[in-house]
């Protein structure tokens, strides 16, 4: 239950998987030393120890996890109803000023008194397929493409990190009455550089198709450097050395030594 009149408060959805997590564990950590008070409902999974470790001190910060599927998860619906009934529950009790939404199925969601929603698209299904298989997407997805179209049009202000992105957008779902991109941000106090060594680093999810890492595991045994890959999956094998998942400071550690980073997503 809100209890403190003055200070502004946001509810704001994440992803348990992939780099949105980190975007709004770094935007929470920005607006509370703002005085900007922040919900944050992750779905998708349950949060691994190394996010957990990322999310650190976080006293403007309420984090209320959930096993919920999103919209490009397979076989997702009954969960993203279920979903949309438990943000407006989140909602009724917090009465958030504002509606920060990192996923599109529940910006038409009937949110109590109307509070701005903004929808941030960080990628869509639609624009990953063009970008990395080609020709027109499965009809499996047309049902995907009409609720992301129904939850961007709904939203007060549609946002992307970059131009390219919100430009993907408004091709496939648009166009939106008000929109805008606005880059990622990053705490910069939490990267630092270190003595140099020799080896390449990449990292991403080996099974997304367009992080393309499997470009650069085809030529990593020719190279003269090792290549070492942070992410999915843990372990060890071929010429690639796979570092798994790891926190941000651990991971900022390895970025402070790499010579090369490399980055051939699509």
């Amino acid at each position: 239950m809100r209890t403190e009149p003055d200070t502004i408060r946001v509810l704001m959805t994440a992803d348990s998987v992939g780099g949105v997590f980190s975007y709004a564990v770094e935007l929470a950590r920005a607006l509370n030393r703002k005085g900007v008070s922040v919900i944050l409902a992750v779905m998708g999974g349950e949060l691994d120890r190394h996010k957990r470790t990322d999310i650190g001190d976080l006293p403007g910060t309420e984090i209320i996890e959930s096993r919920y599927k999103l919209e490009w998860m397979d076989d997702p619906w009954d969960d993203v109803e279920s979903a949309g009934r438990w943000l407006l529950d989140i909602q009724k009790q917090a009465r958030p000023d504002i509606i920060h939404l990192n996923n599109f199925a529940h910006g038409d969601l009937p949110w109590e008194g109307k509070p701005p929603v903004v929808v941030a698209g960080h990628s869509c299904v639609l624009s990953w397929w063009e970008a990395v298989r080609g020709g027109k997407v499965p009809r499996a997805w047309k049902y995907y493409a009409a609720r992301v179209q129904a939850g961007l049009q709904a939203a007060d202000v549609v946002a992307a990190p970059s131009a390219a992105m919100l430009t993907c957008l408004e091709k496939h779902y648009g166009p939106f009455p008000r929109s805008c991109s606005i880059h990622n941000g990053i705490d910069t106090s939490r990267f630092w550089p270190g003595l140099k060594r020799e080896f390449i680093l990449t990292a991403g999810r080996l099974r997304d198709d367009a992080k393309n890492l499997k470009a650069l595991a085809s030529i990593a045994g020719s190279l003269p450097w090792p290549v070492f890959s942070a992410g999915d999956p843990h372990g060890t094998g071929g010429p690639v050395n796979y570092l798994g998942r790891m926190s941000r400071r651990a991971l900022s550690a390895w970025y402070s030594r790499a010579s090369i980073y490399v980055l051939p997503a699509k």
